[in-house]
């Protein structure tokens, strides 16, 4: 059977395509310009007021100038080109799963997953708490423990996780990169570890939250390597990037397995600092482009021998 669609419809692989270039052409069509290191952030100028617009599908988290007229200009906007539009405004707000809130008093935001938390909890029956996401054994892979049965199960308790380290629970970022890496042949004991990183997550409670403090917009950066760590020789890269601070404020992190094997501490470090590096650049352009400019950009690196190899540019 031959059909002709008269429009694309939720689930075509078109769909997220021609919605992009709808939702895309309104905010063009109303004077926003889009980014060039992320063009799902539209920006707004006019003299002093501004307006920044990140997309995540059909989510829009707006910041813009407290000016009202600017404010309801960027609502109607949307409420004129969709039949249906829910607004939220305020100091706390609810976006992706995430609610942000705003403490301008002290000068930094608080992101928290409460309902990610209680989801956990009710989805994988999560009964027990931990205070670590890992023990010291998270790298060795038990020989004696059975083959799960439900690898999916397995796999979708993992990326459940991951989605948590790449929003506000960056410490458990190195447990899950790991754990994804036994997917398919995964263990009893895998899933014992997956389920206590759960019980972490579960066991911070509405205390835990990912603090944004800046002291400038001024950018700095950690990198760090752990030497072969992997059962196969690879070492493991570490880093985040984030702006000045006498608090906390990273908005970036890795945690990756290194993609080839270093024949020293060194060599894992400058792998690292690359890696870091890189985000470094993709943050430094992405920032200079929202208009503030940047100094040099340091990296924290705790190897003196990788440290004299990037001095010297050798």
């Amino acid at each position: 059977i031959l059909v002709k669609l008269d429009k694309i419809m939720y689930g075509f692989k078109e769909a997220a395509y021609w919605w992009n270039k709808t939702l895309t052409k309104v905010f063009l069509d109303n004077g926003y310009r889009q980014m060039s290191k992320d063009q799902c952030v539209m920006v707004k100028t006019e003299g002093s007021k501004v307006s920044y617009c990140a997309i995540t599908v059909d989510d829009c988290f707006f910041a813009i100038t407290r000016d009202e007229e600017w404010i309801n200009g960027a609502i109607n906007m949307l409420k004129a080109a969709f039949e249906e539009l829910t607004v939220e405004r305020g100091e706390t707000i609810n976006i992706l799963g995430m609610t942000v809130r705003m403490e301008r008093a002290k000068g930094r935001a608080v992101i928290n997953q409460k309902r990610f938390v209680d989801n956990l909890i009710t989805t994988y029956g999560v009964t027990k708490t931990a205070v670590t996401p890992a023990t010291g054994d998270l790298m060795y892979a038990r020989e004696d423990s059975k083959l799960l049965e439900d690898q999916r199960k397995f796999m979708s308790l993992n990326a459940t996780l991951m989605y948590a380290s790449k929003r506000t629970y960056p410490e458990i970022s190195f447990a899950v990169v790991y754990l994804s890496s036994r997917y398919n042949k995964a263990t009893e004991d895998d899933y014992a570890k997956a389920m206590r990183v759960a019980e972490y997550i579960v066991g911070c409670g509405e205390s835990h939250g990912l603090i944004l403090s800046p002291k400038s917009l001024q950018l700095v950066a950690k990198s760090d390597a752990s030497y072969a760590e992997h059962a196969d020789g690879k070492s493991h890269t570490g880093g985040a990037v984030g702006f000045e601070s006498d608090y906390a404020c990273w908005f970036m992190w890795l945690s990756t397995k290194q993609p080839v094997v270093a024949l020293s501490t060194c060599e894992s470090e400058l792998i690292a600092t690359c890696t870091v590096g890189c985000a470094v650049e993709w943050a430094r352009q992405f920032v200079q482009e929202l208009g503030y400019a940047q100094g040099t950009i340091g990296i924290g690196v705790d190897n003196k021998c990788s440290m004299r190899l990037l001095e010297q540019g050798t």
